[in-house]
């Protein structure tokens, strides 16, 4: 069933980018890959006016969003596949003969360490109080 789910996104995705023009479509890199919209309308070679048009067209605004979301999922799998590098690294520095080298290593192992657990246990109590609410939902009803 969530396969089939899946597959009705991705042709809801494939109609709302398919509605685009071409220009839209070559302009929506441009936008989502700089640091302002101002930025990426300048690399587009669009008008203000013309993306202020297509920002109030749904379809377009879907569409950047999408990609939007895609490439920070993206940039975050990268991230993913690298943090064992990056502990690694700091562990090691841990054992540096510098002593200020091995100092602030320990301190941003901790540091993360801390930030970590801390999110997880956020996430913990955002679960618990997500499970209520449905309950809550589930009960009125």
């Amino acid at each position: 069933m969530n396969n089939n789910i899946t597959t009705k996104k991705k042709e809801l995705k494939r109609t709302e980018s398919d509605c685009l023009t071409r220009k839209q479509k070559e302009a929506i890199p441009h936008l989502i890959g700089t640091r302002s919209m101002e930025e990426g309308r300048v690399k587009a070679k669009l008008s203000k006016s013309t993306l202020y048009q297509w920002l109030k067209d749904e379809t377009f605004k879907a569409e950047l969003k999408r990609q939007r979301e895609d490439m920070t999922a993206e940039a975050l799998d990268r991230l993913k596949r690298a943090i064992t590098t990056a502990v690694q690294g700091l562990t090691e520095l841990m054992g540096a003969p510098e002593k200020n080298i091995k100092i602030r290593a320990c301190e941003r192992t901790l540091e993360f360490f801390f930030r970590a657990k801390e999110l997880e246990e956020i996430e913990e109590r955002l679960e618990t109080v997500e499970k209520i609410v449905l309950e809550r939902r589930t009960y009125k009803q």
